[in-house]
């Protein structure tokens, strides 16, 4: 393998693109090709090894003159993957080939769409399984299950006075969509549930959240659109967020893509505007800058960390590929920064994520233990 294979074979690394072949090729490579010649590397040392990177990428033809802060933006940049090339080579190379050791016959499949409607009477269908078309009426409301799948609320009588309440519920292994009545759009993430009407009366529009779900609100001015998500309230009028309301999480998320919304607790409230997001902890919010790519990377088929510590990893993992965690490991305050395709086997995200050299997994039944 030559130094330039090498580089766009770890490039793909990073971007958690390689095949099983590929990243099995990455363990067993031994040769430095004197990349690294210490390992506290300097400046011309870092420069060189930024230059075959973007090089190979490509980019060095559109780099722009630099001017004091980019040079400083640049070099921090440059450190970052310095000190991912470093620790690879320091680590990797003296792990064990079998990163990840599997102990079951069968790969576990990543999630896909399913969910279960429970229908005011108490009536549930499973609708993943459930046929194309009218597959429930309540109060004035028909229920369909559209050509692509997603549940759609079509309200075709006022008349009725009584209005039942409905809850599509997704379990571990599961996302969904549907559109409400008012014809706003919901994606909900793996382990959520929202609870709402079979139509919208008076003179707000309220839902309940559980979990984490993408929202499309349909606007009305005379009718705002509020999500509650256990202690917060969400209230809008017409636009696009993501909620992060998972009960094992430590906070909750909102993030604003387009729009205006206004959030509250039993003593706090915030405003958000686009690009932004709200954190809810210990009942006080924080506004900051989001990371719109990783806050809906789950909603566009990836996983996406961002410095993020093993058990947080661990959790989203767990979620989508239905299955239990275990930690046999007291070096929980690991990090990683990557992003990789949820659709793959649960084996080749866990090649990617045990790359770092420091823990490896085990796979039984349908629970994964970490090891250092």
């Amino acid at each position: 393998m030559t130094k330039q294979e090498y580089i766009i074979l770890y490039q793909k690394s990073l971007q958690g693109k390689c095949t099983p072949e590929e990243i099995e090729s990455l363990n067993a490579y031994e040769d430095d090709f004197e990349l690294i010649e210490s390992t506290k590397p300097g400046g011309k040392q870092a420069e060189r090894i930024f230059l075959q990177i973007m090089e190979t990428a490509g980019e060095r033809k559109r780099v722009k003159p630099f001017t004091p802060w980019t040079k400083i933006a640049a070099a921090a940049a440059i450190l970052v993957f310095i000190v991912s090339i470093v620790f690879y080579f320091n680590t990797n190379h003296k792990t064990e080939k079998n990163v990840v050791v599997l102990n079951h016959a069968k790969t576990i499949r990543p999630g896909s769409d399913k969910a279960i409607l429970i229908l005011g009477n108490g009536q549930q269908i499973v609708l993943n399984t459930a046929a194309q078309g009218q597959i429930a009426s309540e109060s004035g409301t028909t229920i369909n299950k559209t050509a692509d799948g997603t549940l759609a609320y079509d309200v075709i009588s006022e008349a009725s006075q009584e209005v039942a309440l409905n809850t599509v519920s997704i379990p571990r292994g599961g996302q969904y969509s549907l559109v409400l009545p008012d014809g706003s759009k919901v994606w909900l993430n793996a382990a959520s549930s929202i609870r709402f009407p079979t139509r919208f009366t008076g003179h707000s529009r309220e839902v309940e959240l559980d979990g984490e779900a993408y929202f499309e609100v349909a606007k009305n001015k005379q009718m705002p659109f509020y999500v509650k998500a256990q202690d917060m309230k969400l209230k809008v009028l017409g636009t696009h967020f993501n909620i992060m309301a998972y009960k094992d999480e430590a906070f909750i998320k909102t993030t604003l893509l387009e729009g205006k919304v206004m959030l509250t607790s039993a003593s706090a409230v915030a405003y958000l505007k686009p690009g932004e997001e709200g954190l809810l902890y210990e009942n006080k919010f924080t506004v900051n800058k989001a990371d719109i790519e990783q806050s809906m990377a789950w909603k566009n088929g990836y996983f996406l960390f961002n410095e993020e510590n093993l058990p947080s990893v661990m959790r989203k993992i767990s979620r989508w590929y239905d299955i239990d965690i275990v930690y046999n490991t007291h070096n929980n305050k690991l990090s990683y920064t990557g992003s990789v395709s949820k659709f793959k086997d649960i084996s080749e995200v866990l090649k990617v994520l045990s790359l770092t050299g420091t823990v490896k997994f085990n796979i039984a039944e349908r629970r994964v233990t970490v090891i250092n």
